[in-house]
């Protein structure tokens, strides 16, 4: 791959990350903080777990990009407690007490939004080559290139998904296009 095709890679990366940004205020635009944690539906994605859970997705890969030798490279500055609501496996909880408030998560998100893509922006190509150092995840992220482009293109559309039938479910209607 030549360097120009790196970096219009990367840009595509980086324009579907913003644009994921933007829809994930949209969505929540309208929900009042105290809905954020309705079960409008079995096995619904409330947003203040989509949203915790994305915080915590790119912290995940901050730290990775700033310790890319380490295992548990930490979470970027994200608050720690959010890990045992909103990682993989958590069970979710109904109780809106349990998840930071509206303003507090959106806020997070927009910070580790702009670290992690100024990181990418910044990333050479060695470093995006190089090994991810969590064997547990290696087969499906060999290089931390690849957790990027997964976390950074399909992870949080995945999410918004799931907002997206959370906010139907919940009477908000689909977003106008």
């Amino acid at each position: 791959m030549t360097a120009q095709t790196a970096d219009s890679m990367k840009q595509h990366v980086l324009g579907t990350y913003a644009m994921t940004l933007d829809q994930a205020r949209k969505m929540v635009d309208a929900v009042p903080c105290e809905r954020f944690a309705e079960r409008p539906f079995e096995g619904a994605k409330h947003p203040a777990w989509v949203l915790t859970h994305l915080c915590l997705g790119s912290g995940m890969m901050v730290g990775y990009f700033d310790a890319p030798t380490e295992a548990e490279a930490g979470l970027g500055g994200v608050p720690e407690g959010w890990a045992p609501i909103a990682m993989p496996g958590a069970e979710m909880s109904y109780d809106r007490a349990v998840y930071p408030k509206k303003d507090e998560v959106l806020a997070e998100l927009e910070r580790i939004h702009a670290e992690l893509a100024t990181r990418m922006e910044n990333a050479s190509p060695e470093l995006l080559a190089t090994e991810f150092p969590h064997p547990e995840y290696r087969a499906f992220f060999p290089t931390i290139g690849a957790a990027a482009f997964y976390l950074m293109a399909y992870h949080e559309g995945y999410h918004l998904g799931q907002l997206s039938a959370w906010r139907r479910g919940a009477g908000f209607g689909p977003l106008a296009e």
